[in-house]
Protein backbone atom coordinates (compact mmCIF):
# COMPACT_ATOMS: atom_id res chain seq x y z
CA UNK A 1 0.00 0.00 0.00
CA UNK A 2 1.24 3.46 -0.77
CA UNK A 3 1.19 5.98 2.01
CA UNK A 4 -0.80 9.16 1.66
CA UNK A 5 2.33 11.17 0.96
CA UNK A 6 2.61 9.30 -2.35
CA UNK A 7 -0.72 10.66 -3.43
CA UNK A 8 0.14 14.21 -2.54
CA UNK A 9 3.07 13.74 -4.92
CA UNK A 10 0.61 12.56 -7.55
CA UNK A 11 -1.31 15.80 -7.24
CA UNK A 12 1.84 17.87 -7.75
CA UNK A 13 2.78 15.89 -10.83
CA UNK A 14 -0.67 15.99 -12.37
CA UNK A 15 -1.32 19.67 -11.74
CA UNK A 16 2.09 21.17 -12.26
CA UNK A 17 4.16 18.83 -14.44
CA UNK A 18 2.62 16.17 -16.67
CA UNK A 19 0.59 12.96 -16.48
CA UNK A 20 2.64 10.19 -14.95
CA UNK A 21 2.00 6.63 -13.80
CA UNK A 22 1.51 5.73 -10.16
CA UNK A 23 4.52 3.44 -10.08
CA UNK A 24 6.83 6.23 -11.24
CA UNK A 25 5.39 8.69 -8.76
CA UNK A 26 5.79 6.27 -5.87
CA UNK A 27 9.55 6.36 -6.26
CA UNK A 28 9.73 10.07 -5.55
CA UNK A 29 10.90 11.22 -2.14
CA UNK A 30 8.83 12.41 0.81
CA UNK A 31 10.74 15.66 0.66
CA UNK A 32 9.23 16.38 -2.74
CA UNK A 33 5.79 15.66 -1.31
CA UNK A 34 6.28 18.26 1.39
CA UNK A 35 6.40 20.96 -1.29
CA UNK A 36 2.70 20.52 -2.06
CA UNK A 37 0.69 23.64 -1.32
CA UNK A 38 -2.28 23.33 1.03
CA UNK A 39 -4.78 24.11 -1.74
CA UNK A 40 -3.68 20.98 -3.60
CA UNK A 41 -3.49 18.72 -0.55
CA UNK A 42 -6.84 17.00 -1.06
CA UNK A 43 -8.40 17.13 -4.52
CA UNK A 44 -11.31 15.11 -5.90
CA UNK A 45 -10.26 12.32 -8.22
CA UNK A 46 -6.53 12.54 -7.53
CA UNK A 47 -6.12 9.54 -5.23
CA UNK A 48 -6.09 5.84 -5.99
CA UNK A 49 -7.08 2.99 -3.72
CA UNK A 50 -5.77 1.78 -1.42
CA UNK A 51 -3.66 4.21 0.60
CA UNK A 52 -2.67 4.49 4.24
CA UNK A 53 -2.71 7.19 6.86
CA UNK A 54 -0.61 7.39 10.02
CA UNK A 55 -2.67 7.09 13.22
CA UNK A 56 -1.47 7.51 16.79
CA UNK A 57 -3.42 5.01 18.89
CA UNK A 58 -3.91 6.55 22.34
CA UNK A 59 -4.70 3.17 23.89
CA UNK A 60 -1.54 1.41 22.73
CA UNK A 61 0.71 4.47 22.62
CA UNK A 62 1.88 3.47 19.15
CA UNK A 63 1.66 4.99 15.68
CA UNK A 64 0.25 2.68 13.03
CA UNK A 65 -0.28 2.94 9.28
CA UNK A 66 -3.94 2.19 8.64
CA UNK A 67 -5.73 1.78 5.31
CA UNK A 68 -7.90 4.88 4.95
CA UNK A 69 -11.31 3.31 4.29
CA UNK A 70 -10.61 0.77 7.03
CA UNK A 71 -9.95 3.66 9.38
CA UNK A 72 -13.33 5.19 8.48
CA UNK A 73 -14.92 1.85 9.37
CA UNK A 74 -13.36 2.12 12.83
CA UNK A 75 -14.59 5.70 13.24
CA UNK A 76 -18.15 4.57 12.53
CA UNK A 77 -17.76 1.77 15.06
CA UNK A 78 -16.60 4.32 17.64
CA UNK A 79 -18.86 7.26 16.85
CA UNK A 80 -22.35 6.11 15.86
CA UNK A 81 -24.65 3.39 17.25
CA UNK A 82 -24.65 0.51 14.75
CA UNK A 83 -28.39 0.11 15.26
CA UNK A 84 -28.95 3.40 13.39
CA UNK A 85 -30.50 3.47 9.92
CA UNK A 86 -28.09 2.64 7.09
CA UNK A 87 -28.62 6.10 5.53
CA UNK A 88 -27.55 7.74 8.79
CA UNK A 89 -24.46 5.51 8.87
CA UNK A 90 -23.67 6.46 5.28
CA UNK A 91 -24.01 10.15 6.17
CA UNK A 92 -21.67 9.53 9.11
CA UNK A 93 -19.13 7.83 6.85
CA UNK A 94 -19.00 10.84 4.50
CA UNK A 95 -18.83 13.29 7.42
CA UNK A 96 -16.05 11.30 9.09
CA UNK A 97 -14.11 11.03 5.84
CA UNK A 98 -14.42 14.79 5.36
CA UNK A 99 -13.32 15.54 8.91
CA UNK A 100 -10.27 13.26 8.70
CA UNK A 101 -9.24 14.71 5.33
CA UNK A 102 -9.42 18.20 6.84
CA UNK A 103 -7.11 16.90 9.58
CA UNK A 104 -4.80 15.57 6.86
CA UNK A 105 -4.58 19.04 5.37
CA UNK A 106 -3.72 20.44 8.80
CA UNK A 107 -1.00 17.79 9.11
CA UNK A 108 0.63 18.77 5.83
CA UNK A 109 0.52 22.40 6.93
CA UNK A 110 2.47 21.43 10.06
CA UNK A 111 -0.46 21.72 12.47
CA UNK A 112 -1.30 19.38 15.39
CA UNK A 113 1.78 17.20 14.91
CA UNK A 114 2.69 17.32 18.61
CA UNK A 115 -0.78 16.38 19.84
CA UNK A 116 -0.74 13.42 17.45
CA UNK A 117 2.82 12.37 18.37
CA UNK A 118 3.94 13.06 14.80
CA UNK A 119 1.09 11.11 13.19
CA UNK A 120 -1.53 12.56 10.88
CA UNK A 121 -4.39 11.91 13.31
CA UNK A 122 -5.02 10.15 16.59
CA UNK A 123 -7.80 8.19 18.29
CA UNK A 124 -8.40 10.76 21.04
CA UNK A 125 -11.97 12.06 20.55
CA UNK A 126 -11.06 15.34 22.28
CA UNK A 127 -9.33 16.61 19.13
CA UNK A 128 -9.85 13.92 16.50
CA UNK A 129 -12.57 11.24 16.50
CA UNK A 130 -13.28 8.08 18.42
CA UNK A 131 -11.99 4.98 16.72
CA UNK A 132 -12.56 1.32 17.58
CA UNK A 133 -11.25 -1.79 15.93
CA UNK A 134 -14.45 -3.24 14.54
CA UNK A 135 -13.61 -6.74 15.76
CA UNK A 136 -13.17 -5.40 19.29
CA UNK A 137 -16.33 -3.31 18.98
CA UNK A 138 -18.24 -6.36 17.84
CA UNK A 139 -17.53 -8.09 21.15
CA UNK A 140 -19.37 -5.30 23.00
CA UNK A 141 -22.51 -5.48 20.87
CA UNK A 142 -25.55 -7.65 21.49
CA UNK A 143 -24.49 -11.06 20.19
CA UNK A 144 -27.84 -11.44 18.43
CA UNK A 145 -27.11 -8.48 16.16
CA UNK A 146 -23.31 -8.23 16.15
CA UNK A 147 -22.81 -9.80 12.71
CA UNK A 148 -25.51 -7.61 11.19
CA UNK A 149 -24.05 -4.49 12.80
CA UNK A 150 -20.57 -5.25 11.48
CA UNK A 151 -21.92 -5.84 7.99
CA UNK A 152 -24.03 -2.68 8.12
CA UNK A 153 -21.08 -0.49 9.10
CA UNK A 154 -18.86 -1.99 6.41
CA UNK A 155 -21.65 -1.58 3.86
CA UNK A 156 -22.11 2.11 4.78
CA UNK A 157 -18.40 2.71 4.23
CA UNK A 158 -18.31 0.69 1.01
CA UNK A 159 -21.36 2.35 -0.56
CA UNK A 160 -19.88 5.81 0.08
CA UNK A 161 -16.28 4.80 -0.67
CA UNK A 162 -14.15 7.89 -1.21
CA UNK A 163 -16.99 10.39 -0.82
CA UNK A 164 -16.34 13.57 1.12
CA UNK A 165 -17.71 17.12 1.23
CA UNK A 166 -16.30 20.33 -0.15
CA UNK A 167 -17.31 23.98 -0.02
CA UNK A 168 -15.79 26.30 -2.62
CA UNK A 169 -13.50 23.39 -3.62
CA UNK A 170 -12.08 23.07 -0.10
CA UNK A 171 -12.50 20.14 2.25
CA UNK A 172 -15.25 20.68 4.79
CA UNK A 173 -14.50 20.48 8.51
CA UNK A 174 -17.48 18.22 9.09
CA UNK A 175 -18.13 18.42 12.82
CA UNK A 176 -20.77 16.17 14.30
CA UNK A 177 -22.08 15.26 17.74
CA UNK A 178 -24.74 13.13 19.45
CA UNK A 179 -27.90 15.25 19.56
CA UNK A 180 -28.95 18.87 19.05
CA UNK A 181 -31.25 20.83 21.33
CA UNK A 182 -33.68 21.33 18.46
CA UNK A 183 -31.46 23.53 16.32
CA UNK A 184 -27.77 23.33 15.42
CA UNK A 185 -25.28 26.06 16.36
CA UNK A 186 -23.44 28.59 14.21
CA UNK A 187 -19.78 27.61 14.45
CA UNK A 188 -18.77 31.21 15.23
CA UNK A 189 -21.00 31.16 18.31
CA UNK A 190 -19.18 28.10 19.64
CA UNK A 191 -15.54 28.43 18.56
CA UNK A 192 -15.31 31.99 17.27
CA UNK A 193 -14.45 31.10 13.67
CA UNK A 194 -16.66 31.64 10.64
CA UNK A 195 -17.30 28.79 8.21
CA UNK A 196 -20.16 29.34 5.74
CA UNK A 197 -21.28 25.70 5.73
CA UNK A 198 -21.61 25.43 9.53
CA UNK A 199 -24.69 27.57 10.06
CA UNK A 200 -27.57 27.12 12.47
CA UNK A 201 -30.31 24.94 10.95
CA UNK A 202 -33.39 23.26 12.33
CA UNK A 203 -32.98 19.83 13.91
CA UNK A 204 -36.39 19.57 15.50
CA UNK A 205 -36.28 15.82 14.94
CA UNK A 206 -34.12 15.60 18.07
CA UNK A 207 -36.80 17.04 20.34
CA UNK A 208 -38.33 14.35 22.51
CA UNK A 209 -35.79 11.66 21.58
CA UNK A 210 -34.38 9.40 24.28
CA UNK A 211 -31.74 11.37 26.16
CA UNK A 212 -32.89 14.74 24.81
CA UNK A 213 -33.43 16.14 28.31
CA UNK A 214 -31.15 15.70 31.30
CA UNK A 215 -31.16 17.20 34.78
CA UNK A 216 -28.58 18.03 37.42
CA UNK A 217 -29.51 19.15 40.95
CA UNK A 218 -26.99 20.42 43.52
CA UNK A 219 -27.15 21.94 46.95
CA UNK A 220 -26.74 25.70 46.73
CA UNK A 221 -23.46 25.56 48.66
CA UNK A 222 -22.05 22.90 46.33
CA UNK A 223 -23.08 25.00 43.33
CA UNK A 224 -21.31 28.08 44.69
CA UNK A 225 -18.23 26.07 45.66
CA UNK A 226 -17.82 24.71 42.14
CA UNK A 227 -18.09 28.21 40.74
CA UNK A 228 -15.46 29.50 43.18
CA UNK A 229 -13.13 26.66 42.28
CA UNK A 230 -13.37 27.79 38.66
CA UNK A 231 -13.29 31.52 39.39
CA UNK A 232 -12.21 32.68 42.83
CA UNK A 233 -13.61 36.13 42.21
CA UNK A 234 -17.25 35.03 42.30
CA UNK A 235 -19.32 36.86 44.92
CA UNK A 236 -22.93 35.85 45.57
CA UNK A 237 -24.95 37.73 48.15
CA UNK A 238 -28.53 37.08 47.05
CA UNK A 239 -28.98 33.41 46.25
CA UNK A 240 -32.52 33.86 44.98
CA UNK A 241 -31.44 36.38 42.36
CA UNK A 242 -27.87 35.28 41.72
CA UNK A 243 -28.50 34.42 38.06
CA UNK A 244 -29.31 37.14 35.53
CA UNK A 245 -28.56 38.45 32.04
CA UNK A 246 -28.70 35.14 30.17
CA UNK A 247 -27.74 35.57 26.50
CA UNK A 248 -28.42 32.83 23.96
CA UNK A 249 -27.18 31.92 20.51
CA UNK A 250 -29.36 31.39 17.45
CA UNK A 251 -29.08 27.66 18.15
CA UNK A 252 -30.43 28.11 21.67
CA UNK A 253 -27.24 27.59 23.63
CA UNK A 254 -26.22 29.91 26.46
CA UNK A 255 -23.51 32.22 25.15
CA UNK A 256 -23.18 34.39 28.28
CA UNK A 257 -24.65 34.15 31.76
CA UNK A 258 -24.06 36.42 34.73
CA UNK A 259 -23.91 34.63 38.07
CA UNK A 260 -23.37 36.90 41.03
CA UNK A 261 -20.80 39.46 39.94
CA UNK A 262 -19.17 37.38 37.19
CA UNK A 263 -20.23 36.86 33.57
CA UNK A 264 -19.41 33.33 32.42
CA UNK A 265 -19.34 31.78 28.97
CA UNK A 266 -22.03 29.15 28.52
CA UNK A 267 -19.26 26.71 27.58
CA UNK A 268 -17.53 27.43 30.90
CA UNK A 269 -20.66 26.52 32.85
CA UNK A 270 -21.05 23.37 30.78
CA UNK A 271 -17.49 22.34 31.63
CA UNK A 272 -17.68 23.27 35.33
CA UNK A 273 -20.83 21.23 35.91
CA UNK A 274 -20.20 18.56 33.25
CA UNK A 275 -23.45 19.35 31.43
CA UNK A 276 -24.42 17.62 28.21
CA UNK A 277 -24.75 20.88 26.26
CA UNK A 278 -24.82 24.65 26.60
CA UNK A 279 -28.59 24.77 26.11
CA UNK A 280 -29.66 24.82 29.73
CA UNK A 281 -31.84 26.64 32.22
CA UNK A 282 -31.09 27.12 35.93
CA UNK A 283 -33.68 27.21 38.68
CA UNK A 284 -32.93 28.08 42.31
CA UNK A 285 -35.42 26.88 44.92
CA UNK A 286 -35.43 25.56 48.50
CA UNK A 287 -31.66 25.66 48.81
CA UNK A 288 -31.21 23.69 45.58
CA UNK A 289 -29.92 24.63 42.13
CA UNK A 290 -31.31 22.62 39.22
CA UNK A 291 -30.03 22.54 35.64
CA UNK A 292 -32.41 21.45 32.89
CA UNK A 293 -30.28 20.55 29.86
CA UNK A 294 -31.34 19.92 26.27
CA UNK A 295 -29.39 17.98 23.65
CA UNK A 296 -25.95 16.38 23.91
CA UNK A 297 -22.78 17.81 22.40
CA UNK A 298 -21.31 21.05 21.05
CA UNK A 299 -24.14 21.50 18.54
CA UNK A 300 -22.02 22.31 15.46
CA UNK A 301 -22.72 20.41 12.25
CA UNK A 302 -24.60 17.14 12.04
CA UNK A 303 -26.69 15.78 14.87
CA UNK A 304 -26.21 12.02 14.73
CA UNK A 305 -29.56 11.36 16.36
CA UNK A 306 -31.21 13.89 14.05
CA UNK A 307 -29.61 12.19 11.05
CA UNK A 308 -31.04 8.88 12.18
CA UNK A 309 -34.55 10.29 12.61
CA UNK A 310 -34.38 11.90 9.15
CA UNK A 311 -33.20 8.58 7.70
CA UNK A 312 -36.10 6.79 9.37
CA UNK A 313 -38.39 9.33 7.69
CA UNK A 314 -37.00 8.34 4.30
CA UNK A 315 -34.25 10.88 3.59
CA UNK A 316 -31.12 9.61 1.83
CA UNK A 317 -27.66 10.27 3.17
CA UNK A 318 -26.85 13.03 0.68
CA UNK A 319 -30.04 14.87 1.63
CA UNK A 320 -29.16 14.53 5.31
CA UNK A 321 -25.66 15.88 4.77
CA UNK A 322 -26.84 18.84 2.70
CA UNK A 323 -29.36 19.68 5.41
CA UNK A 324 -26.76 19.90 8.16
CA UNK A 325 -23.87 21.31 6.09
CA UNK A 326 -25.09 24.36 4.17
CA UNK A 327 -24.13 24.66 0.50
CA UNK A 328 -21.68 21.74 0.34
CA UNK A 329 -20.85 19.53 -2.61
CA UNK A 330 -20.21 15.80 -2.31
CA UNK A 331 -17.29 14.58 -4.41
CA UNK A 332 -15.14 11.47 -4.62
CA UNK A 333 -11.53 11.20 -3.59
CA UNK A 334 -10.64 8.39 -5.92
CA UNK A 335 -9.83 8.22 -9.58
CA UNK A 336 -12.32 6.61 -11.90
CA UNK A 337 -10.71 4.03 -14.18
Amino acid sequence: MRKITTFFIIIVMVVFVLPIGLSAVSSLTAKRAESVSDKDAVTAGNFSQPFEISVYNTETGKTENVEFEGYITGVLAGEMPPSYNIEALKAQAVAARSFILSKAEDYFEGKNAESHHGAMICTDPNHCKSWRDIKAAKKTWDVRYADDYENKIKTAVSLTCGEYMTYDNKVVKAYFYAMSSGRTENVEDVWGVSLPYLKSVSSKEDIGSDGFESRLTLDKDAFVQKLKEANGGVEISDTKNMICDVKRTEGGGVSKIKIGNIEFEGSEIRKIFNLRSTNFTIECSDGKVTFEVYGYGHGVGMSQNGANVLAEKGLKYREILKHYYTGVSIVNLYKKF
